[in-house]
């Protein structure tokens, strides 16, 4: 693997690229989240969401060690971003950046109204399988991720993420938080949404595409983060929670 990471440092020093992808999301899970809330008018608006999410594009940059994620084109009504917010659905907005030789991820987004800089070091455990597809014209192999997070009651759950990458495409970037397989990640899933790529442009020119790195926000660390949402969600709920 070290060796592999060593040749896609190479690779990457000389090309750039940009990667268009698509996102539908799982909205029977979605359903199930929202749980004593899924009355009719969530339900329709569920609906009109996943009609209009089918649309959304997301722009994946790269260049040398460095890579950005975000949205390139919105269909969502501005009048529908409360509701989305409600739904707990924002997740996927924002900007994420990627810096595969200090394994840096920077996921800048708006919380409570304040800008903030998500601060995490990647250290994904991927597990690669032997089954391969094709997407896009590239041969794709299978790898999974088994995340391990606490839930609202701080109790251990697991999510299964499934990324399809390339070799062909020896760049270790993908959608979102996705990354640091031996390959460019052209599909994603994660129990809550299926990420794939529609087009694909590389460049042998590292100068072409300009990534430039995440600032203007409050600083805060992924499990700071957490603990902080967790502590919010549960004085809402009247509850105290365990520190």
């Amino acid at each position: 693997m070290f060796f592999v990471f060593q040749c896609m440092v190479c690779v990457s020093q000389t090309i750039s690229g940009e990667v268009v992808y698509t996102k539908k999301l799982n909205f029977e899970e979605l359903k199930d989240r929202i749980g004593q809330d899924n009355n009719e008018q969530t339900v329709m608006f569920l609906e009109k969401l996943q009609k209009e999410s089918q649309n959304n594009e997301y722009l994946l940059s790269f260049s040398g060690k460095e890579s950005n994620y975000t949205m390139a084109k919105r269909l969502v009504n501005d009048s529908d971003r409360g509701a989305l917010s409600k739904l707990n659905l924002g997740s996927f907005i924002g900007d994420f950046y990627f810096n595969f030789q200090t394994n840096e991820t920077i996921h800048k987004k708006e919380h409570l109204g304040e800008p903030i800089l998500m601060l995490s070091y990647t250290d994904p455990k991927w597990q690669i399988l032997d089954e391969e597809k094709i997407i896009g014209g590239y041969r794709c192999t299978k790898a999974e991720w088994d995340i391990v997070y606490n839930d609202i009651n701080n109790n251990p759950k697991h999510n299964k993420i499934i990324a399809w990458y390339t070799q062909e495409l020896k760049m270790p970037f993908g959608p979102e938080k996705y990354n640091s397989l031996p390959g460019l990640i052209l599909e994603v899933e994660d129990g809550r949404s299926r990420i794939v790529a529609k087009e694909i442009k590389i460049h042998k020119d590292s100068s072409i595409v300009k990534i430039k790195k995440p600032k203007g926000g409050r600083e805060i660390t992924e499990k700071e983060f957490e603990e902080e949402a967790r502590r919010i969600i549960l004085q809402r709920m009247g509850k105290t929670g365990n520190k």
